[in-house]
């Protein structure tokens, strides 16, 4: 009884060192042999008041062994804006797992913002049984022109948002140099964003469509296409009283503020 049982330990012994020397198997069920390449961050954003620049962006990959070329798509909406200097390859050199390619922006306009999409091919993406870690395989560029922003006086601010008609003085007021583009520096205090406008021949303004500065959990909105009831501006002389919306999340609430500028 005794040596039956050192057999049959022999037996599973042995099967397990012939299960072990299963070579016809040992590539896909052991190795990894992929690049796993990826873009590094998934938004590259840069602002600028220059009308063309450069852009850098950086792929990465799993190990660094040997040469490697992989290729990416790139595109955008916005028409004779953007050039792919590298041509839609990037290149790894052996001993480095980091390479970057560089996307050129022309003839940006003040107060605009670019977009541009660059995708790695299929064959360049790491099979979903190989993969390593949580590559990015598409990333875009966001580039924002910016006005050279000047001194336009200050103003009384006025909320009513958040208090029952609480007044801070001395606000700044700047002028997007060269535009009719103003903004209401940081209203709320404590890099809450700003609030832009534009001013009209007749002294009257209208808010840049869309969302304005943040404070305590709500942005300051104002659609006056779709919700042309709530936002609008009145104003007499230099006082002006603007309607627009608070949103939080999906949620829209009616929101308001006075400022009287001091140009």
């Amino acid at each position: 009884m005794k040596m039956n049982k050192i057999l049959m330990g022999l037996a599973v012994l042995a099967g397990g060192l012939f299960a072990s020397c299963d070579t016809e198997n040992e590539g896909p069920v052991y190795s990894v042999y992929t690049s796993n390449v990826s873009f590094v961050d998934a938004t590259t954003e840069l602002t600028t008041s220059e009308s063309s620049v450069e852009v850098q962006v950086t792929l990465t990959r799993f190990g660094s062994n040997g040469d490697l070329t992989v290729h990416y798509t790139g595109s955008s909406a916005d028409a004779g804006i953007f050039t792919d200097l590298s041509n839609g390859e990037a290149t790894f050199a052996n001993g480095s797992s980091t390479t970057t390619v560089t996307i050129k922006a022309d003839n940006l306009e003040k107060g605009q913002e670019y977009v541009y999409t660059l995708k790695l091919d299929d064959e360049s993406v790491a099979t979903a049984d190989t993969i390593v870690g949580d590559p990015i395989t598409v990333a875009e560029v966001v580039i924002m022109c910016d006005y050279n922003w000047v001194d336009a006086g200050t103003c009384k601010f006025i909320d009513y948002n958040f208090s029952d008609g609480e007044a801070i003085e001395g606000v700044k007021v700047e002028n997007g140099e060269g535009s009719n583009v103003y903004r209401i520096v940081d209203a709320y205090g404590k890099g809450t964003g700003n609030i832009t406008f534009t001013l009209n021949a007749d002294g009257t303004i209208q808010l840049q469509e869309g969302k304005h500065c943040t404070f305590s959990g709500y942005s300051v909105y104002y659609d006056s296409v779709n919700y042309g009831a709530y936002c609008y501006v009145e104003n007499e002389g230099n006082h002006y009283v603007v309607n627009h919306l608070l949103v939080s999340g999906s949620s829209l609430y009616i929101g308001g503020f006075d400022f009287i500028w001091n140009k």
